[in-house]
């Protein structure tokens, strides 16, 4: 659950200048983000898209475990960052943006990292799209795991009797993005051939038909 090194230097950043000797009995906010990801890796759950987490996070640490120069203000982006950056590498739904706050307390037992969270809906950045042929019908990827498909509880709806209520699932991770079908009624297709309940890997410009109709997937960003 180690972060990646590129987390680890944003968070350094923090506290460039000082000396470790001010973090002895402290926490390092390194630290402090390793704990985090370990606390809501245990607070994700599993639905029909997959693993997901709650994108409300309120963090809860001793304030005799925090540096009194630090910006708690600055380490609660940064953790939001971080845990946002996880999501994406693990490919972990959060159906909304992550925001993390810190609150620095007496009541938290020393060396020790309280997370509790909810889920809050709302609207991520696009970061690709499914454009039909006709051009009038987009289906935007907003989130790591999207559920496609005609139904009003499904992430992108694409509004087509041909097309099931839950269609098709589009995951992005850090091994890239994939596509797969979720027993359809009429068929996920990827360049021409026939999509099961095992993932294909998709890139810009290949052609996706939702049953009989057909998109061209691209990335945004």
């Amino acid at each position: 659950m180690k972060l990646a090194r590129e987390l680890e230097l944003r968070l350094e950043r923090l506290v460039d200048g000082t000396t470790s000797a001010v973090f002895r009995g402290r926490m390092h906010p390194v630290e402090i983000a390793d704990r985090l990801i370990r606390q809501v890796d245990f607070l994700k759950t599993s639905g029909e898209g997959g693993p997901e987490i709650p994108n409300r996070l309120e963090v809860r640490i001793n304030r005799a475990d925090l540096d009194v120069e630090l910006d708690v203000g600055e380490l609660a982006r940064e953790l939001t960052h971080a845990v946002e950056a996880t999501a994406a590498a693990r490919g972990w739904r959060t159906r909304g943006p992550v925001e993390v706050e810190v609150v620095a307390d007496t009541a938290t037992p020393r060396g020790l990292v309280e997370c509790v969270g909810r889920t809050e809906v709302g609207d991520r950045p696009y970061w690709g799209q499914l454009i039909a042929d006709d051009g009038r019908t987009v289906v935007t990827l907003r989130d790591n795991r999207i559920v496609i498909g005609r139904a009003l509880d499904a992430d992108a709806i694409v509004p087509f009797p041909e097309v099931s209520r839950h269609h098709a699932l589009v995951v992005r991770d850090a091994e890239g993005i994939h596509l797969s079908d979720l027993d359809s009624a009429n068929g996920t297709f990827h360049n021409g051939r026939r999509v099961g309940a095992e993932p294909v890997r998709i890139v810009p410009g290949d052609e996706i038909v939702l049953a009989r109709i057909p998109f061209v997937f691209r990335t945004v960003g």
